[in-house]
């Protein structure tokens, strides 16, 4: 693919990934916080979830990739 042409793709669509993940764990949150028994303790268990869990699975990937 031509140079110039991937240097607007990319940023582009790294745009659009984070858009989409940021409007779907809102409506997530949302829907968590408004619609079920948990609530607010929901809302932080599910952010304290991917707070610890992301660098955690990063790790992992990364160990296992040395190898």
């Amino acid at each position: 693919m031509n140079k110039v042409v991937l240097s607007f793709v990319v940023p582009l669509a790294s745009f659009i990934m984070v858009a989409v993940f940021a409007v779907v764990l809102g409506y997530v949150f949302y829907q968590v916080h408004h619609n079920t028994e948990m609530g607010t303790m929901g809302v932080i268990i599910i952010g304290m979830v991917l707070l610890i869990g992301t660098p955690l699975i990063a790790y992992l990937l990364e160990k296992s990739s040395e190898r």
